[in-house]
C-alpha cells in the first residue's frame, strides 16, 4: 500500500503526533508549524509537493504546491475565514472537514456561566469589588434572576445548542426550545460520547426559521448557536431584538455577524431587553469606540468560549476519527457542504 503523506501545520503535542500516527502504518505525518501566533498564515510554502491530506487552519492557498491533496481538515469549526479571503480551495475538489462538535463542551459551559452572570448581575459585583464599595441598598441592587425553570430559547441546535440544552435541563430545570435550520432532530456530525443531546429529546418544542420571532418571545434566555451564513448574517436585528422580552437575556457564542451590534447596543441602552453575553462580535478586536464597552448590562468576552487546554485532544480525537474513514473510504464527519456554507 503506497504512504499517505499528511502536513500539519498546528503546534501538537508528540503524544498528539503519536496518536495520529498509530491510527495506520501508511501515514507519513510532517508537522511544520506556522509560526506562532500566525495560525492565518498562507502554508503553501510548507508543501513539497506530495501531500495527500492537510491539517490546520488555513490550507495552502497555492494548490499547484500541493498538487495530490485530497483532503483538508480545519482545526476551526467554521470556514469563514475561508469564504472571506476567497480560498482557491473552495473552487477545487478537495475536501474540507471542520472541528464542528469539540467546542459542545467549553462553548456550552461558558453559554451558561455567562447566563448566570448575567442573572445575579456578577458584572455588578466586580464593579463593587473595584471600588472596595458595599452598598447600603443591597437587597435591591442584587435582586437577581434564578434559571430554575426558566425559558431558554436555543438558535442553532447543534453540538453546542445541545450541549447548552443538556446542562440547562438536568443542571437547572430549564424549559428548552429549539430552532433548526432543517427540522433535523437527531445529531448528523460530530459528537463526543457522552455530551449534548444527540437524539434531539431534551428540547420542550421545535421551531422553524420561519417561527424565529414565536421562539424570542417566549424565551427568558436566547442563545446564538447557529453558523455565520448569509443565510444568518443579521438574523437578529431590532424586529427580533424587539420581540424578546423586556426581562429577557441574549447570549451570542456563534459569530458576530449574526446580531446587528447597532441594533443590539441601542436594545441594551433603551432596555428592550435586560442584558447580553456576547463573546463574539462583527469585528474583532471590538473597537475602543464601540458602544457595548460601556454599558453596564452587558459581559464582553474576547472571543475565548472555546478556550481550555483540552482543545486540542479533541481535536485529535475527531482527526484519527476521520482518517480512520478516509483509509475505509467511508463519509466523513463534518464534511462541508457548500450550499449551506458550513
Amino acid at each position: 500500500m503506497n504512504p499517505i503523506k499528511i502536513l500539519l501545520t498546528m503546534r501538537f503535542t508528540d503524544a498528539q503526533l503519536e496518536r495520529i500516527r498509530a491510527v495506520s502504518p501508511r501515514l507519513v505525518v510532517a508537522q511544520k508549524s506556522v509560526k506562532e501566533g500566525a495560525d492565518f498564515a498562507d502554508t503553501s510554502a510548507l508543501c513539497d509537493g506530495d501531500e495527500e491530506i492537510f491539517y490546520g487552519m488555513i490550507p495552502p492557498r497555492d494548490l499547484s504546491r500541493a498538487p495530490h491533496l485530497r483532503w483538508a481538515q480545519l482545526h476551526s469549526a467554521g470556514i469563514n475565514h475561508l469564504v472571506n479571503s476567497q480560498h482557491p480551495i473552495l473552487q477545487s475538489d478537495v475536501r474540507i472537514t471542520t472541528a464542528s462538535g469539540i467546542h459542545a463542551v467549553p462553548i456550552g459551559e461558558l453559554a451558561l456561566a455567562l447566563m448566570l452572570a448575567l442573572a445575579r448581575k456578577i458584572p455588578l459585583m466586580t464593579r463593587q469589588q473595584d471600588r472596595a464599595e458595599w452598598t447600603r441598598d443591597k437587597w435591591r441592587a442584587f435582586l437577581g434572576t434564578e434559571l430554575r425553570g426558566k425559558t431558554l430559547g436555543i438558535v442553532g441546535y447543534g453540538s453546542i445548542g445541545r450541549e447548552a440544552a443538556r446542562i440547562a435541563k438536568h443542571g437547572f430545570a430549564m424549559r428548552v426550545l429549539a430552532l433548526t435550520r432543517s427540522g433535523e432532530r437527531r445529531e448528523r456530525g460530530y459528537c463526543e460520547r457522552g455530551v449534548g443531546d444527540p437524539e434531539g429529546v431534551l428540547p420542550d418544542a421545535w421551531f422553524t426559521r420561519a417561527q424565529l420571532l414565536d421562539l424570542l418571545t417566549q424565551s427568558d434566555f436566547v442563545l446564538i448557536a447557529v453558523p455565520l451564513t448569509d443565510e444568518t448574517r443579521g438574523m437578529i436585528g431590532e424586529r427580533e431584538l424587539r420581540a424578546m422580552k423586556s426581562s429577557a437575556f441574549l447570549v451570542n457564542i456563534a459569530r458576530g455577524g449574526i446580531v446587528n451590534e447597532t441594533a443590539l447596543a441601542r436594545a441594551l441602552q433603551e432596555h428592550w431587553i435586560a442584558g447580553a453575553g456576547l463573546d463574539v462580535f462583527e469585528k474583532e478586536p471590538l473597537p475602543a469606540d464601540s458602544a457595548l464597552w460601556k454599558l453596564d448590562n452587558v459581559i464582553i468576552s474576547p472571543h475565548v468560549a472555546a478556550a481550555t487546554p483540552h482543545y486540542d485532544d479533541r481535536m485529535v480525537e475527531l482527526f484519527c476519527e476521520n482518517l480512520r474513514r478516509y483509509l475505509r473510504d467511508e463519509p466523513l464527519l463534518n464534511l462541508v457542504d457548500f450550499a449551506k456554507g458550513y
